[in-house]
C-alpha cells in the first residue's frame, strides 16, 4: 500500500512511454471490468440488456472508465451505456482521447454545462436510463493526483450521483473522486472501489469511507522498481492459499497436520462452540478437540462426529467450571495449539479458566470472544519467553475493552501500538480486517457485508486455530491463510446467495471450492 504520491512515482518508473501507460490501461480497464461483473452477482444476475452509467474525466482515469465500458460492451452486446462529461471531450488527455474514439459510437453522451444543477443532471439521468435504474455507474472523473478542490461544475455532478437512488452499484476506478492524499470535503460515494496497479492508503482510512476495495493487477510488483518497494502495510491476495491448494505427500497420517484444542460454549451459548469446531474441522487440521459443558457435549458431538469431545463439568451458570482444569492440562502435549472463547460466556470463572492456560500452556494460543478480558491480557507479556505466540481475533467493539479505548479507532498507529505492547498478533474484524503483528499490518478485503452476522467470527477463529494448529512456520502467515480463506468462501456464498438470505455456517460449503478455484 502507497500513498497516491508514492503510487505516482513508483507508475512514473515502470510505465516509460506512452505504450507502456496505453497497454497499462487496456489491462485495468478489462481488469476492473471483469471485477465489477463477479461483484454485482451479490446483487443478482448479471442482466444482457446492461444498464450502465460512466462518469468521465479528461486524465488517466476517464480512459480506465471508458475502456471498462468497452469490455462491458463486448461481453454483453446488449447493454446501453450512458457518458457523462463534466468538461468538453475534446479536452480529453491523449490516452483518454484514444479510449473515446474506440468507444464513441457505440455509447450515448452528455456533456454538462456551467448552468447544470442537481435536478438538471438528475432528468438528464432519468431520460438516458428509460425511467429504470442503472445497474452501474462508474467514476472515471478524478484519479489519485488529485488536489482539492472539486470544480463547480464537477462537484455538482458527484452530488447528484451521491442523492441518484437509481444506481444498483457504484464503482470508483482507482480511488473515488475527490479522494487523494489531502481529499476534498465531497466524494463519490463507492460501493467499491478498484484500486489499479497498487492500492492507494485513502483506500483504507477511516472505516470503509470508500466503500469495499478490489486490487487490479497490472503486473507492477513484478517489475523491479515494484520489487524493490519496502512497505509496512500491504494487501493480502489468495496467493496465500497455494501452499493449501498442492497434494498433499503420500506417506503422512492425520497428526502430521496438526492438533487443535478448542475450548469453548457454556449451557445457554452452545451454537459458537459448535461453529468454530465445524470451521477447525474444514480447515485440514489432522485432529480436533473440542471442550464443550457437559449439559451440551453430547448434542454437539452429535453434530460433529469428526471431532473428539471432552465433557466439561459446569458451574451454577452453566460455565465451564475452573476445577476442571486437569481435562485440558493432562492432555496439552497432544495438541500443537489452543483456542479459547467462542461461547465461552462472561463470569469470573470463565475468566480464571483462560487466565490459567494463557498462564501455563506454552503452545500457540488463540484468543477469541468472551476470552478477550483484560484480566486475561495482563498475563500475556508474563508467558515464557519460548512460548507460542497468542493471537487475538477481537472485532472493534471487544478490542475497545482490551485496549480500553473510549471511542473506536481504525487507526494503524492504535493497534500498532497495542500490539507492541502486549506482544501479541491481533486479528482487528472490520469491513476491512486487518492482521498486525505489531509492525507489519496486513488488510484483507475479501468477505464484505454477507459476514455480518452472529456467527461469522466463531467460523473466522476455528478457521485461524487450525491453520495454526497445522503449519507454525509464521503464525502470520496461518493467520492470513485463514482470513483469506473466510474472506473468499463468503464472497462465493454472496454471489451465489445474495448477501441477505443465508446462513452463518452456509460459508463453509464454499471453503472447498475456494481451495480449488472451482
Amino acid at each position: 500500500m502507497l500513498t497516491c504520491q508514492e503510487a505516482a512515482r513508483l507508475e512514473g518508473v515502470i510505465l516509460t512511454d506512452e505504450a507502456a501507460e496505453w497497454a497499462a490501461m487496456q489491462q485495468a480497464g478489462v481488469g476492473i471490468a471483469k471485477a465489477i461483473c463477479l461483484d454485482y452477482q451479490e446483487l443478482q444476475s448479471l442482466p444482457q440488456g446492461l444498464s450502465v452509467l460512466a462518469l468521465i474525466g479528461k486524465g488517466n482515469n476517464g480512459g480506465d472508465a471508458l475502456i471498462t465500458c468497452g469490455q462491458l460492451l463486448a461481453d454483453f452486446p446488449r447493454a446501453r451505456v450512458t457518458l457523462i462529461f463534466a468538461g468538453d471531450p475534446s479536452d480529453l488527455k491523449p490516452l483518454a482521447a484514444r479510449a473515446y474514439q474506440q468507444l464513441k459510437d457505440r455509447v450515448s453522451q452528455h456533456q454538462l454545462d456551467a448552468s447544470s444543477d442537481v435536478a438538471a443532471i438528475h432528468e438528464i439521468f432519468d431520460q438516458a436510463s428509460a425511467d429504470r435504474a442503472f445497474d452501474i455507474c462508474i467514476d472515471g472523473l478524478l484519479g489519485m493526483s488529485f488536489q482539492p478542490p472539486v470544480r463547480a461544475a464537477m462537484r455538482v455532478l458527484i452530488e447528484a450521483v451521491n442523492c441518484y437512488e437509481n444506481i444498483g452499484l457504484r464503482a470508483a476506478v482507482d480511488v473515488p473522486s475527490g479522494k487523494g492524499d489531502v481529499s476534498d470535503e465531497l466524494a463519490f460515494l463507492a460501493d467499491f472501489s478498484y484500486a489499479t496497479g497498487v492500492a492507494k492508503k485513502v483506500l483504507f482510512e477511516g472505516n470503509v469511507e470508500c466503500g469495499r476495495v478490489r486490487t487490479v493487477d497490472l503486473g507492477f510488483s513484478k517489475t523491479s522498481a515494484g520489487a524493490a518497494v519496502e512497505a509496512t502495510e500491504m494487501v493480502l491476495n489468495d496467493g496465500v492459499l497455494d501452499s493449501l491448494r498442492i497434494l498433499r505427500p503420500a506417506g503422512v497420517d492425520k497428526r502430521a497436520f496438526g492438533h487443535l484444542f478448542v475450548l469453548g460454549g457454556s449451557a445457554f451459548m452452545p451454537g459458537a462452540l459448535l461453529m468454530a469446531v465445524q470451521a477447525a474441522v474444514r480447515s485440514g487440521v489432522g485432529l480436533v478437540t473440542a471442550f464443550a459443558p457437559a449439559s451440551v457435549a453430547a448434542a454437539l458431538a452429535a453434530q460433529v462426529p469428526e471431532a473428539m469431545w471432552v465433557p466439561w463439568p459446569e458451574t451454577a451458570n452453566g460455565t465451564l467450571n475452573p476445577r476442571a482444569l486437569p481435562l485440558l492440562l493432562d492432555r496439552i502435549d497432544q495438541a500443537t495449539a489452543v483456542l479459547l472463547g467462542p461461547g465461552l460466556g462472561k463470569d469470573r470463572n470463565t475468566e480464571t479458566v483462560t487466565q490459567e492456560i494463557v498462564g501455563q500452556v506454552e503452545l500457540p494460543v488463540i484468543l477469541d470472544a468472551d476470552a478477550l478480558r483484560t484480566g486475561v491480557m495482563k498475563l500475556v507479556p508474563k508467558r515464557n519467553g519460548s512460548a507460542g505466540p497468542v493471537i487475538l481475533t477481537p472485532h472493534m467493539g471487544e478490542f475497545m475493552r482490551i485496549a480500553k479505548l473510549d471511542a473506536p479507532d481504525y487507526t494503524n498507529e492504535t493497534l500498532r501500538a497495542f500490539c507492541q505492547s502486549y506482544g501479541v498478533t491481533t486479528v482487528l474484524k472490520a469491513a476491512h480486517t486487518r492482521i498486525c503483528d505489531g509492525e507489519n499490518i496486513w488488510y484483507n478485503t475479501y468477505g464484505g457485508p454477507v459476514l455480518s452476522r452472529g456467527g461469522s467470527g466463531d467460523l473466522l477463529a476455528g478457521l485461524i486455530g487450525g491453520m495454526i494448529a497445522q503449519d507454525q512456520t509464521c503464525a502470520q502467515t496461518s493467520v492470513a491463510r485463514g482470513v483469506v480463506l473466510h474472506g473468499l468462501a463468503a464472497q462465493q456464498l454472496a454471489r451465489t446467495h445474495g448477501q441477505v438470505a443465508v446462513h452463518t455456517t452456509q460459508l463453509l460449503d464454499y471453503l472447498s471450492s475456494v481451495l480449488r478455484r472451482a
